[in-house]
């Protein structure tokens, strides 16, 4: 009853009142927008900054900066909501958005750091270089800050070969001395980590920094990641042994054949190196039998000349025991002319552990002492024997004897590796 009575009045409206009627409604809708329009526009310009901050980054915006920026974030949303917003006004609104976002993203970065990163690209495909260049410059410091913070920042979780990525895609973009500088940071803070998380990022972004220095002819900085590369691709992969002890002797490595071998890279000064000792003694002490050796590797420096290292593992004891295994010293080592293994693999921190199973391979990079008995357990087992082939022995060789002469042409062209 009620539909047919609506029905029934249309007829009675004249279509040229009707027309006219529409129009007006369409005028007033369209002028209302634009009124918004320019006061939106103008809280946006109000509210965001016109120049970032010097110390951005380096410490947090003050609140009264934050609340503008988010005032004028607020208002780029209401723009983009308004319907039939022209492109140049898009563009407009996109530009300063930009600016007050990457304010945002340093005070709030779960929150707004994601934004930033998306509206990066669209300012890149849109052809706005020179905002698109700021904001890319920020989102990849901000997200160096939270790959390597210590604790994720809101449980953020950034893809460090992604990330890694992007940086490169930027220095190729725009390929001068800040990009480069960008790279050089994102380095610098995940060597400052402690070393599994370190390492593991290290084997994911320094293949693809090396591979971009390499495209742009900067030798020494791709080469100064080689050992970066060589030590955090370790687990899995076999180590190369090689080294001089106290006595003036080289390693034999056809004593190691078959053997599971923990590395000790240590020095007298060292106090962690020291207080590691007595568990590891215990530990040679319980599986020596099964196939356990323990290869102490003391680097030489800070006065750890070979004769005060022999004179230490000499006259020291730990709970009344010697160190019963062999001890090569990395400075005697260079001396002789022969490769390192602390500058092969970049061994720049104290102690280090690396435990290598039977066929040569590395089972576990930076093993935590509460772990070293199960793992070496493990290792030392029936289970574990793996018996080495002719050919696997003579590839074995070939590769150490390869990578040594390597590296000695590095030494006699003056490009030593760092």
């Amino acid at each position: 009853m009620d539909d047919d009575f609506t029905v029934s009045l249309l007829p009675s409206i004249p279509m040229r009142t009707l027309f006219w009627t529409c129009t007006l409604v369409l005028f007033l809708a369209s002028f209302v927008s634009a009124q918004d329009l320019e006061q939106l526009k103008k809280t946006v310009d109000d509210n965001r900054p016109t120049t970032l901050p010097d110390d951005l980054g380096r410490k947090p915006p003050s609140q009264e900066l934050v609340d503008a920026c988010k005032a004028a974030v607020n208002a780029a949303n209401q723009i983009y909501a308004l319907p039939d917003i022209d492109e140049a006004s898009r563009l407009w609104t996109l530009q300063r958005e930009a600016t007050a976002l990457i304010v945002l993203a340093y005070a709030e970065t779960p929150t707004y750091y994601p934004r930033l990163a998306v509206i990066s690209n669209e300012l890149e495909r849109r052809g706005l270089t020179k905002i698109g260049k700021e904001a890319e410059k920020h989102v990849l410091k901000i997200g160096v800050a939270v790959a390597t913070a210590t604790k994720p920042v809101g449980n953020m979780g950034i893809n460090v070969e992604s990330l890694a990525e992007r940086m490169v895609l930027y220095a190729e973009q725009y390929p001068d001395t800040e990009s480069i500088q960008l790279i050089d940071q994102f380095l610098l803070a995940v060597r400052s980590m402690t070393a599994i998380p370190r390492d593991r990022r290290l084997a994911v972004i320094a293949p693809i920094f090396q591979k971009y220095f390499q495209s742009i002819n900067h030798t020494a900085r791709a080469r100064a990641l080689e050992s970066d590369i060589a030590r955090s691709t370790l687990p899995g992969n076999p180590m190369q042994l090689m080294g001089v002890d106290i006595n003036g002797n080289e390693l034999n490595l056809n004593a190691l054949y078959d053997k599971v071998v923990l590395l000790q890279f240590w020095g007298t000064w060292c106090p962690h190196c020291k207080e590691q000792i007595p568990n590891l003694i215990s530990l040679y002490e319980k599986y020596n039998q099964s196939g356990l050796e323990i290869i102490g590797v003391n680097t030489g420096v800070q006065g750890d000349d070979e004769r005060k290292v022999k004179q230490f593992v000499e006259a020291t004891t730990f709970g009344g025991k010697k160190i019963p295994w062999r001890i090569l010293h990395e400075g005697l080592g260079e001396r002789k002319n022969k490769t390192t293994l602390t500058k092969l693999y970049g061994i720049d921190e104290l102690p280090v552990l690396i435990l290598i199973g039977r066929n040569g391979k590395v089972l576990n990079l930076h093993p935590l002492p509460s772990t070293l008995d199960d793992l070496i357990a493990d290792a030392t087992s029936l289970l574990a024997t793996v018996e080495f082939t002719e050919e696997e022995k003579k590839q074995i060789e070939e590769m150490r004897k390869k990578r040594e002469e390597e590296i000695d042409q590095q030494i006699r062209s003056g490009l030593s590796m760092p």
